[in-house]
Formats: structure tokens, C-alpha cells, sequence
């Protein structure tokens, strides 16, 4: 077993440093939910009546 052996975790999982040793993490669902926003977008499908 080899402790902080290189490159051999799955991307997804999140690590980095807490207290003085790092700041926040890296590579997982709270830190993409932490660098964007929700955003909703409504497209109407229906049929518009053109006025010419």
C-alpha cells in the first residue's frame, strides 16, 4: 500500500487540503456547485401567430 502514490484515483475524487494546508477541493460536485450558478432556460414550443 503506498500512501499519496501519483495519479492512480479517479478523477472524480475530490481532494485538497484543509486548515493551513490547502484551500478547499478539487474535482468533485461541490466544488463544480461552487464555481457556477443554476441557471433555467424555458423555450415555447408551440405555434406564434405572425402578425403579417
Amino acid at each position: 500500500c503506498w500512501i499519496n502514490h501519483y495519479n492512480v484515483t479517479p478523477i472524480e475524487l475530490p481532494f485538497g487540503g484543509v486548515k493551513l494546508s490547502g484551500l478547499g477541493r478539487e474535482n468533485s460536485r461541490a466544488a463544480m456547485e461552487h464555481y457556477t450558478q443554476l441557471k433555467s432556460v424555458y423555450v415555447a414550443k408551440g405555434d406564434i401567430d405572425a402578425p403579417y
